[in-house]
């Protein structure tokens, strides 16, 4: 995780303590595309809005601090004290126009320094970097990461980061993932299933471990994995979910689950 620098802009708008923190919320500001612009705003109380944090596209490894973690930032309407926030700082109709690829190829530093803060927020208050369904982020006591539009009407009803935010990337990243080694042993392998997001990575003692919408954080899928080398990650559209690997002696190895099932079923290839 690269460390943040916080540059501090206090909002006049906010509510004294908070409810107990248990998501991260990304959103898009459709307007200010600075976090000194957004700090403007926000510091006038006839905005009557805020959020706790926010990014641009312009500083890398820089975020702009609106509001005390130890208050109620308003920005997501009977959710916000469950919620520690985020703006990420794009012009009007990013939310509705921006595609995935767009995101990716002109929007880097803006995802990066979302990543660092969800790395950073999300170690501070042991929440767990999993990206949650509309249901889950719905769920007051559900633990994780989503965008503003997953909160629905409990949220406000918005419809931010869009359909095209590449919430996969963020959350990859923020866990120790990089974009062109998703297939490398050291990196968390991704896959998506029916809007969830699933993950596999290879921890010190070379074992396989998986994190999903299914389990609370990430846990050890076969302890005597030996895993050498290529981790890749696949969910196929009936739900199945792959994890394939090269172990120690050079035998290609997969491990894969039906949905729902408790157990991974193992074999060599």
């Amino acid at each position: 995780m690269t460390q943040l620098t916080e540059v501090w802009m206090p909002s006049p708008n906010y509510s004294n303590g908070r409810g107990p923190f248990s998501k991260l919320v990304l959103h898009t500001t459709e307007g200010a595309q600075t976090i000194e612009s957004l700090g403007g705003f926000f510091g006038s109380a006839s905005a009557g809005v805020s959020s706790h944090f926010g990014a641009d596209n312009v500083k890398a490894s820089t975020v702009g601090a609106y509001v005390y973690e130890t208050n109620t930032a308003w920005t997501q309407g009977y959710a916000n004290p469950y919620c520690l926030s985020i703006e990420l700082c794009t012009p009007s109709g990013a939310a509705a126009n921006w595609s995935r690829d767009y995101w990716l190829t002109s929007q880097q530093t803006l995802l990066h320094n979302a990543a660092d803060w969800v790395a950073w927020m999300a170690g501070k208050y042991d929440i767990p970097i999993r990206a949650m369904s509309n249901s889950q982020a719905q769920d007051p006591n559900y633990r994780g990461v989503c965008q503003h539009v997953n909160l629905g009407s409990w949220g406000g009803g918005h419809v931010d980061c869009g359909n095209g935010f590449p919430m996969d990337q963020v959350i990859s990243w923020a866990i120790g993932g990089t974009p062109d080694e998703v297939d490398n042993v050291n990196t968390p392998a991704c896959a998506t299933w029916n809007n969830n997001l699933y993950y596999a990575r290879v921890n010190d003692k070379n074992q396989i471990e998986y994190l999903g919408p299914d389990v609370n954080g990430w846990t050890v899928v076969d302890s005597g994995s030996n895993v050498g080398s290529g981790l890749a990650m696949v969910c196929a559209t009936n739900g199945k979910t792959v994890i394939a690997f090269t172990n120690h002696v050079g035998d290609t190895c997969k491990y894969e689950r039906q949905p729902g099932a408790s157990s991974w079923q193992w074999a060599r290839l």
